[in-house]
């Protein structure tokens, strides 16, 4: 049976049901930020994804109404920030329908014009390499292009459950064959 086939016999989940379910994969909490005709734009993420590290890529998902899509499609750029949890005023500033960079220090990103905010926990300045629409979004996938990290050792932001989370200061045991795009041992870079 073809996945066509297999696709047509079942129903599709309820958007409720898939929000429910989803809610519980935590993720951490980003801010995308481009710029657009009217200046910079941003917001709140927590669908954003490394691709490969060879090159160096991310993908983000973003609402297709939303400004931000708008100054991506227009500047071919976006930066992806990295929060730790003590920037949580920022991502709910940028979870905001507008006005997200009064009183925000930013600067611009020398190669691309893409907003850098100064206070992150750190950023990924990405050129646009691909865009994909899905449904009600458009995934950007990025070559990043340059990328910079104020603290090493911090508390990032957490999203879980539809609350803000914080890491656990216990050390647990390091994931030395996991990396961010999979398994190391599924694409034979260690053996067994």
């Amino acid at each position: 049976m073809s996945q066509r086939e297999v696709g047509k016999e079942q129903q599709p989940v309820s958007p409720e049901l898939f929000r429910d379910v989803i809610r519980h994969l935590a993720s951490g909490v980003t801010i995308i930020t481009s710029m657009g005709s009217g200046g910079p734009v941003g917001l709140t993420a927590t669908a954003v994804c490394s691709v490969s590290a060879k090159p160096p890529m991310l993908l983000v998902s973003l609402n297709t109404a939303s400004h931000t899509v708008e100054g991506v499609k227009a500047s071919g750029a976006f930066a992806v920030h990295l929060l730790s949890h003590a920037d949580k005023a920022y991502a709910e500033n940028f979870a905001l329908p507008e006005h997200h960079f009064d009183g925000v220090s930013y600067r611009a990103d020398q190669a691309t014009g893409a907003p850098i905010l100064n206070k992150a926990l750190g950023y990924l300045v990405c050129v646009v390499e691909n865009a994909v629409p899905v449904a009600d979004h458009i995934l950007f996938i990025g070559r990043v292009v340059g990328c910079g990290l104020n603290d090493k050792q911090p508390h990032p932001l957490l999203y879980f459950d539809r609350n803000y989370r914080k890491l656990s200061s216990e050390t647990e045991t390091p994931a030395t064959i996991l990396e961010p795009w999979g398994s190391a041992q599924d694409i034979g870079m260690v053996s067994a």
